[in-house]
């Protein structure tokens, strides 16, 4: 790479952004899951006015009504699946009144309660759940999504290895057991499940995701673009992903990279502020030096460091296991 020389001025910028990137370099970037996808909200047409008559009271059911009428699954279910959580929690509290004995009702209310922001309902609708029914794998993987929403790590911990005791390496509890470690502080724990989770499915881009997470925390920013190279090859329209392989980019200096980054997570999600002021962070840089970044071939690095994942894990399940090479370093 070519080298010049800068201006004084300039290299007052360089520092002054150096330190405005460090201090900001891991906002936005949290350890996450993949959402509910985005699906239409039902919208209901307001009843016409009557021209004639005085305004009337709403002729909604009243509460006793509206608490005396038995709730179908389905119903319930609907009102999950337009993202009105809030209502689906309330439906499935009703039907589960009604038909308590059914695992599935209470599995829904646990979700519903989560994406609600109601925790306690949620743990006790999943709790409920695994009293009916011990083995019902996803029940355990969402209590452990609600105690890492908690800061729970340890009763998380416990919860996932319970998944893991009924679904051996599963993918999903790799990844909510990096994101435990990741919270109780154990940046290699984290990351080394984080591999295993790609390693049992080389397509989970949020363990990728998250895995770059931790990789910034160590300050190993070019680890982390690559990572994030690869998944948002894989998953171009994710915000978060672009977000974050905007702050990777930044903090090796391709800065119109980023920007491109950050603009790209704007336009997926408008309502994304850190993003907005990531990018207009970037745009107030002019006159700083460029280094441009080949994304397809960063992607392709990962790729082949996911290769050699995959044959040291092999060497391992074959118990063919080499020991370090002793350097000078270690002699010390």
């Amino acid at each position: 790479m070519h080298t010049k020389s800068l201006p004084v001025g300039e290299m007052v910028t360089l520092a002054y952004l150096a330190a405005l990137v460090i201090a900001l370099s891991m906002i936005g970037c949290s350890p996450a899951e993949d959402p509910t996808s985005q699906e239409p909200v039902r919208i209901e047409a307001a009843p016409l006015a009557t021209p004639v008559r005085a305004p009337e009271p709403p002729t909604d059911p009243q509460p006793e009504e509206v608490t005396s009428r038995e709730v179908t699954y389905e119903e319930a279910e609907d009102a999950y699946s337009v993202r009105d959580y809030e209502l689906a929690s309330e439906l499935f509290t009703r039907y589960v009144d009604s038909r308590p004995d059914n695992p599935w009702g209470h599995y829904m209310l646990g979700l519903s309660a989560h994406k609600a922001g109601q925790l306690e309902s949620a743990e006790l609708a999943f709790r409920e759940a695994l009293h009916l029914d011990s083995t019902h794998v996803k029940s355990w993987q969402n209590l452990t999504r609600v105690f890492l929403d908690g800061g729970r790590a340890d009763e998380a911990l416990e919860s996932i290895a319970r998944a893991d005791a009924l679904e051996t390496e599963s993918p999903v509890n790799l990844r909510l057991t990096g994101r435990a470690l990741h919270q109780q502080g154990n940046l290699t724990g984290a990351a080394d499940a984080y591999r295993d989770a790609i390693l049992a499915d080389d397509t989970d881009v949020w363990s990728m995701n998250n895995l770059a997470v931790v990789l910034m925390e160590e300050g190993r920013y070019a680890q982390a673009l690559t990572t994030l190279a690869h998944a948002t090859a894989l998953a171009p329209d994710v915000a978060l992903f672009q977000n974050n392989l905007g702050m990777a980019l930044e903090h090796q200096s391709a800065f119109r990279d980023a920007e491109a980054a950050y603009g790209r997570a704007v336009e997926l999600d408008a309502d994304y502020q850190r993003a907005s002021a990531n990018l207009a962070r970037m745009l107030e840089v002019e006159s700083v030096a460029h280094t441009a970044v080949d994304l397809a071939e960063a992607a392709r690095t990962f790729v082949r460091e996911l290769e050699s994942w995959r044959d040291e894990h092999v060497a391992r399940e074959l118990g063919d296991e080499a020991s370090p090479t002793t350097t000078d370093a270690t002699q010390r």
